[in-house]
């Protein structure tokens, strides 16, 4: 986020910023019988705002990392994050982006923008071949699997018995269970692997269905401890595994334990990504002028000269 002169690479960012907001300084965005209000009014005012400085602190990071990163980002994968979000919140997900002050192609831009870091993140570091092949080891690849949640281990153990007897796991699901989110499609989750966040699927009920095989179902109800936050009471499952998908190669998989290292760094360390950003931006010589926007990346700055 900044504004004024701004040298980047040789790119000059004209004093005011107006450049680099697609703004002039004599056209008005708005007129009435009280007055107009220009652009150079708007901007006067927008890069005084929190708002204002982030939206340049993120035009600042994109334009400094496309420049050596720009091609290591797959446009493919980021129109999934997207199509795949807009499918978890279906006819929500417009009002959900309105009530986080974002708009679709803002959220669009926020997740290139994250990919882009973490692109340009992954390529300054190095991997070795021993810390490929244990995070390869621990790596389980998707399966399907369907669950029932209950209230009671009484009740977990009615539904295995309804099972054994012949009732289907779908109807089950559809009549006993409590988790709303799949109840209606016979307990189905979509599919996930060993790095599915314990937010999306518990990590007592990922481990469950891992050490089944496909087309079991859990013999005695697997427990998820209230941890007081998502959830106050303990819950009782019933789990079948579906199907599992064949785990690649090693050779094949070296791209995809590289993400779920860099992942894991990135979850473990809060300020990895602050000091490689700072760092980047240092190496740029990105200089701002603009005192309202002086202190616009300063804690990409700060992260990058801790010691």
């Amino acid at each position: 986020m900044k504004k004024g002169l701004l040298v980047f690479g040789g790119l000059i960012i004209i004093a005011g910023g107006l450049v680099a907001f697609g703004l002039s300084s004599g056209k008005n965005v708005a007129t009435s019988n009280a007055g107009s209000i220009s652009e150079q009014k708007l901007y006067e005012n927008l890069k005084k705002t929190p708002e204002g400085k982030q939206t340049f602190a993120n035009l600042m990071i994109k334009q400094v990392l496309q420049k050596d990163y720009g091609d290591k980002v797959n446009q493919k994968d980021v129109d999934k994050q997207y199509a795949d979000a807009k499918k978890q919140y279906g006819s929500s997900f417009e009002t959900t982006l309105q009530s986080s002050g974002m708009t679709t192609e803002s959220y669009k831009d926020s997740l290139y923008l994250s990919a882009l870091e973490k692109a340009a993140y992954q390529a300054n570091q190095k991997f070795t071949n021993k810390e490929l092949k244990q995070t390869y080891d621990a790596y389980t690849p998707n399966v399907s699997a369907s669950i029932i949640k209950t209230d009671s281990e009484y009740d977990a153990k009615k539904v295995i018995s309804d099972i054994k007897d012949g009732t289907s796991f779908e109807d089950e699901a559809k009549d006993k269970s409590t988790d709303t989110a799949t109840k209606d499609k016979g307990g189905k989750l979509d599919k996930f692997d060993s790095t599915v966040s314990s937010s999306v699927v518990n990590s007592t009920v990922r481990d469950a269905a891992f050490n089944l095989k496909v087309g079991d179902m859990s013999e005695t109800p697997v427990k998820v401890t209230a941890d007081g936050t998502t959830s106050t009471s303990d819950s009782y499952y019933v789990i079948k595994l579906n199907s599992k998908d064949k785990k690649d190669s090693f050779a094949k998989s070296k791209a995809k334990m590289k993400d779920i290292i860099v992942e894991d760094k990135l979850n473990s360390d809060s300020k990895a990504m602050q000091t490689f950003i700072g760092k980047q931006l240092d190496k740029a010589d990105v200089h701002i002028a603009d005192s309202d926007l002086k202190t616009a990346l300063s804690s990409y700055t700060e992260a990058a000269n801790q010691k």
